[in-house]
């Protein structure tokens, strides 16, 4: 912490008692009452002392940040006193409870993997688990449909990992939901194309059947035909016998 000058905080301490000589000197009405008394003239010179010393030790200090930290410090400090206490207690009744539920013996599976995770060391606690890997050697086809994009096992495959004794029921419980889930997605897709179907619309003068989707109509078949004329070139309905431009007969 800085500190002030000493001369100046000298000079301080003793003005009061200075200003009182000077008034007594210089006004002699005043240093005459005073001096009639002694009590009077003790109580003001030790009064102007203890003005000295109050400006004295006012000068001293300095309040910086330092000055503000360490008073606010000082009022905390009963405060923080107190947390302390209440955080060391509130330590001492959670390893009181730690304590009491590790002497607690627990039976079954359970107690054999306490009993070996405390006989062990803090690194084995850390340890990562083992990785388990799935078994490669099961293949699973997957067919593309030219209408719809589905998924299909391979029944024979699935007969073939059934016979295998040395399968687990984890392995079947998934081959399982596989199927089922696949059969649900194959229903789901013929439904929707059927409705696809259905919802199809005909193009008009023609039918789409399967054997052919090109047939012609009949209303097609129907259309009538035209003739062009020999004289003069021009088109004719086939029903009429003479052309309508030049009048020629339409053999």
């Amino acid at each position: 912490m800085a500190e002030r000058s000493s001369t100046i905080s000298g000079a301080l301490l003793f003005t009061p008692t200075l200003c009182i000589v000077a008034l007594r000197y210089g006004l002699p009405t005043i240093n005459e009452v005073i001096s009639n008394d002694i009590i009077i003239e003790s109580t003001i010179h030790i009064f102007a002392i203890i003005i000295g010393i109050i400006m004295f030790l006012r000068y001293r200090v300095i309040e910086d940040h330092e000055y503000l930290r360490s008073s606010v410090i000082k009022r905390l400090r009963k405060s923080y006193k107190e947390e302390d206490r209440g955080l060391w207690e509130k330590s001492d009744i959670a390893i009181k409870k730690l304590e009491d539920q590790a002497s607690v013996k627990v039976k079954g599976r359970k107690g054999a993997l306490m009993q070996a995770k405390m006989s062990g060391n803090i690194g084995s606690l850390n340890a990562e688990s083992t990785e388990k890997e799935v078994d490669e050697d099961k293949e699973i086809e997957v067919v593309t449909h030219h209408r719809n994009i589905g998924t299909i096992i391979d029944e024979g495959l699935f007969e073939k990992n059934q016979n295998e004794p040395s399968k687990s029921f984890f392995s079947k419980r998934l081959e399982k939901s596989a199927i089922k889930r696949l059969e649900k997605k194959r229903i789901k897709a013929a439904k929707k194309e059927m409705k696809v179907i259905k919802n199809k619309t005909k193009v008009k003068g023609y039918s789409q059947n399967d054997d052919n989707q090109w047939e012609v109509s009949s209303k097609t078949q129907l259309t009538p035909k035209v003739i062009s004329c020999k004289e003069c070139g021009t088109l004719n309905n086939s029903n009429n016998p003479y052309c309508t431009s030049c009048g020629t007969y339409l053999s």
